[in-house]
This record gives structure tokens, sequence and C-alpha cells, in this order.
């Protein structure tokens, strides 16, 4: 019996820990935590980890409306391919500057690359040929990015963020 007593009371314990550990994020985690679900397109998730400042400037409803990345297949095959490393975070009492480096597709270069050979005025006036050619010409670069790969970049992008009760939160 006293066994029993003595298993509940970690098990309590336990959980308490758990529990607790998911209030108090450390700057990285709910840095990380936020990135993420900016990156899958999980808005409420992200709208969480803003900061009271931030959320008192934008509504959730407005944030995700904001912030959607629209159709889920397509945010998929691009949030994919998106990952940061969160370098350095610099702490001074209630206030943290992280900085990041981010590696996604260089989505001005595949933009400019797709219009500068696919401008409207190149696109015909009849439905069912501007469908073949607009078909063409997607698929093209759909295969050209699945051979070659998707041309990839690397910026530096810092992210402010404040210890607030509920732990750290980024400031948007």
């Amino acid at each position: 019996m006293l066994a029993l007593i003595a298993l509940l009371l970690i098990l309590v314990l336990f959980v308490g820990y758990l529990v607790n550990k998911g209030t108090t994020l450390t700057a990285q985690e709910a840095l990380t935590n936020y990135l993420h679900a900016v990156i899958s397109g999980r808005t409420e998730a992200a709208y969480h980890y803003l900061s009271s400042a931030s959320k008192a400037k934008q509504s959730l409803q407005d944030y995700k409306s904001s912030n959607s990345l629209g159709n889920g297949l397509i945010a998929q095959v691009i949030g994919g391919n998106i990952s940061f490393v969160v370098e350095n975070i610099d702490v001074t009492g209630d206030r943290a500057t992280a900085a990041v480096a981010m590696t996604a597709p260089d989505f001005r270069l595949m933009i400019h690359d797709i219009f500068q050979n696919l401008g409207p005025d190149g696109i015909p006036e009849q439905t069912l040929e501007a469908l073949t050619f607009v078909c063409q010409h997607i698929s093209h670069y759909l295969d050209k990015y699945q051979g070659e790969g998707l041309p990839m970049r690397t910026a530096k992008e810092t992210f402010p963020l404040l210890r607030e009760s509920g732990g750290w939160k980024i400031k948007r």
C-alpha cells in the first residue's frame, strides 16, 4: 500500500513537472515553436506565441487572415523546404533578441524565372489553348525544379522576444 502511494506521488510530481515545463519555455523553445507553427501554416498555434502587445495590435482572426498560407498542399510543398537554425539569443532581463539563419526556396528567383518566360501577353486568348499553354509551362517548371532542385537561399533574420507572465513571447 505504501509503495502504491509513493508511486502515485511520483506520478503526480512528474505530471506536474511536465505541465509546468510546458508553460515556462525558454526563449529558444518559444521561438522554435513559433517558427515551426508559422512554417507549417498553423496560424492559431503561432498566434499563441505572440506577445500581449502584438496580440493587442491584431486579433486572432485578423492574424489568421493575414498569415494564412492558403492552399494546404502548396504550403506543405514549400514549407517542407524551409529550415532554420537559431544561432544566438542575447537575453537582457525580460527582453531578448534572437539571430536566426533561415534557409528557404529563393522565391524571387523562381517567380522571376517563371514570369520571364510566361508573361500575360504570351497566353493565348482561347480558353482551351490557354489551358494547354499554362499547364505545359507550369509543368515545365515543376519538372525543372524537381530535377535540378529548388534554388535555395539562406538569410539572417532577427526576432525580438519579451518575457511575460506566460513565458517568452515573440514581439511582432
